[in-house]
């Protein structure tokens, strides 16, 4: 059965992915500037036909989850997956003095869950150390998808890309432009040739190549979709391997087009 990704937004101005089934549709993220724009979001991508519908969020950076996109959820009543690490976190950062009385907060532990018909495998990952942030192996029958944005390091997680059917990274920053215009938070995310080297090792030791790999949180000062794009492909040259893949760049701040897993 197929699986379909979107990516809404991608970068340091918000995040918002969606991943869907046939019955079952996950937001991954929902970092979106308004009330407005959240509402807009969620009546052209969630509607009743999606049972469960549910959102996912990584961390508690504002461009992931905030105080309005709250709101709007606990409007819609979707439930809001969150790590029991993050839990407190996200109240003393963006309830803003609000109860959330109504919010479906539902926290997780570092093991394996269900929403629907689909099996998440959340996994920590080396990002900014005052903020626990998670990556997601995401199961539907015979396919797997990988979402992993916000990290600095990626030895230690590898093996979650391994044999993984779709790929959802983030390549932020080229390091010639990070010269030019430098930010101390980009040592908390992925140069554009250490997200090369991820996903070399990763195919490398795979049985099978991915059918989608997709670069996001791209830095709209410090990179570029093109740059990143080049530097995953100079990855594969300089490595001898062949890239029997898609790749593409998630746009910054637009949705991009649906891309499905057969």
């Amino acid at each position: 059965m197929p699986l379909y990704f979107q990516s809404i937004c991608s970068s340091s101005s918000g995040n918002c992915l969606l991943l869907w089934s046939k019955k079952t549709r996950i937001m991954i993220d929902c970092g979106l500037s308004s009330m407005y724009r959240t509402r807009e979001v969620l009546q052209n991508h969630i509607d009743s036909t999606f049972q469960p519908a549910s959102v996912l969020i990584t961390h508690t950076h504002s461009d992931h989850i905030s105080y309005y996109p709250l709101r709007v959820l606990q409007e819609f009543g979707l439930p809001v997956y969150l790590n029991e690490n993050c839990t407190e976190q996200l109240k003393s950062i963006h309830f803003n003095g609000d109860k959330f009385a109504n919010l479906k907060l539902k926290p997780f532990k570092n093991r394996e869950f269900e929403i629907g018909d689909m099996k998440i495998k959340p996994f920590e990952v080396i990002h900014n150390p005052w903020f626990p942030t998670y990556g997601f192996e995401i199961f539907h029958k015979d396919k797997k998808a990988v979402v992993v944005t916000d990290f600095c390091s990626w030895e230690n997680i590898y093996e979650h890309f391994i044999d993984a059917d779709f790929i959802f990274v983030e390549s932020n920053h080229d390091l010639k432009l990070l010269e030019l215009y430098y930010n101390p938070n980009s040592r908390f995310h992925m140069p554009n040739p250490q997200t090369g080297n991820l996903l070399v090792n990763a195919v490398k030791q795979s049985s099978k190549a991915p059918q989608i790999v997709m670069l996001g949180h791209i830095s709209r000062q410090r990179n570029k979709p093109a740059i990143a794009v080049n530097e995953t492909k100079k990855s594969f040259q300089d490595a001898d391997i062949k890239m029997n893949f898609q790749l593409l760049a998630a746009p910054l701040l637009e949705a991009g087009e649906p891309v499905k897993l057969k």
